[in-house]
């Protein structure tokens, strides 16, 4: 059932936010997905009978844990724009169709996609929503994957960039004026000519650049080897700075790996982020003040602020972190954890109690200051 399941010393309190048995998660951790005022959060459940739109989205408030339904889509989730909600669905003549939802209002909309994108994939929307970026895969023989853009002003959509190392891209908009795109680049990867992945990251390592919009130009980041560990593959914009926050990763597991968070700008080397921690996941709310990561061992889930350098324990996950694949279910059990824009939260995915369940953490206020102090105060 809903409800508190663990208070600790620091004085968090640990709410279980769902309970039904279909397999759930909470979307991903880059970002918080989350209205402005932050009176709830959207997961996503497993519904295969609604194929090929099979991931119903659910709106839990806050405190409560009401829910309401939002829609089914079939891939291309994002936030963007002031906490709206953007998701892929296939409509029943088989177009794939770009839905908008405010999640302060529940207002939805269709946005009309040109011809020429992908039916699935990872969607990624500019401020302004006038472009959309887009991932695909142009040959397996030779090995070439692209970078899109679509201009929804105008119609027309095409590649502007393509790489035989951008298999898992996880490309965002600059999140102030939208005129970069991040492109995680995982260098050495190696797919078989039917497709199916044999390498995920070769000894190169991987990295990160980005792509100017709308005209592709490529600037390449200090970031991954030579100049650092690989990165992990978790990383998001801090706020409208333009600086990147990411982890690294020093052991090379993919599932359980960790190493320091980071950030980086053009231009400059990578600087180190609340030392000594290591992390693996991170992802930050929207003005970029505190950001949140979780670690498998130990199991931790933190807070910190980019600005003053200063981190603090929330909870453990109390999650196994194994794959989808591992556990015969739908998906990953890793935390993915993130924090609401209100800074009050910290939502989370556990499988503690052998079915994967939404989870949220209060949060003390004093918690949150003291991460925001100049640390040249006592």
């Amino acid at each position: 059932m809903t409800g508190p399941v663990e208070e600790l010393v620091n004085g968090v309190v640990v709410h279980q936010a769902t309970d039904e048995p279909a397999d759930k998660h909470n979307i991903y951790c880059e970002y918080p997905w989350c209205p402005p005022d932050s009176h709830g959060f959207v997961y996503a459940r497993h519904a295969p009978a609604h194929a090929p739109n099979s991931t119903e989205l659910v709106a839990c408030e806050f405190g409560t844990w009401r829910k309401h339904p939002i829609g089914y889509a079939s891939s291309g989730l994002t936030m963007a724009n002031g906490g709206k909600l953007y998701y892929s669905r296939i409509h029943p003549r088989g177009r794939r169709e770009l839905v908008r939802v405010d999640l302060e209002t529940d207002r939805s909309d269709v946005l009309n996609l040109p011809d020429g994108i992908p039916d699935h994939g990872r969607l990624d929307i500019a401020p302004g929503e006038r472009f959309v970026a887009y991932h695909t895969a142009c040959s397996y023989r030779p090995q070439r994957f692209a970078i899109g853009l679509a201009d929804l002003d105008s119609g027309t959509c095409g590649i502007i960039h393509e790489d035989p190392d951008i298999c898992n891209p996880h490309h965002q908009f600059e999140p102030g004026e939208g005129r970069l795109l991040m492109v995680q680049h995982n260098r050495g990867c190696r797919f078989s000519p039917d497709g199916k992945c044999e390498q995920l990251v070769g000894k190169e390592g991987a990295t990160l650049f980005l792509l100017g919009i709308p005209d592709g130009k490529v600037t390449r980041l200090q970031v991954g080897p030579p100049d650092t560990y690989s990165i992990s593959g978790h990383e998001t914009w801090i706020g409208t700075t333009k600086e990147m926050l990411l982890t690294l990763n020093i052991p090379e597991d993919y599932a359980h790996g960790k190493g320091p968070i980071v950030g980086i700008r053009p231009g400059t080397p990578a600087r180190t982020i609340c030392p000594p921690w290591q992390m693996n996941h991170v992802g930050i709310e929207p003005s970029g003040r505190i950001f949140c990561a979780d670690t498998f061992e130990p199991d931790e889930i933190i807070i910190g602020s980019p600005a003053t350098n200063r981190a603090a324990v929330v909870c453990p996950a109390r999650a196994s972190y194994r794959r989808a694949h591992e556990r015969g279910a739908w998906s990953d059990s890793h935390p993915h954890a993130y924090i609401s824009p209100d800074l009050k939260w910290v939502v989370f995915n556990s499988d503690r109690t052998g079915t994967q369940q939404i989870h949220a953490a209060a949060i003390p206020p004093e918690m949150i200051t003291s991460l925001l102090q100049d640390p040249r105060l006592p």
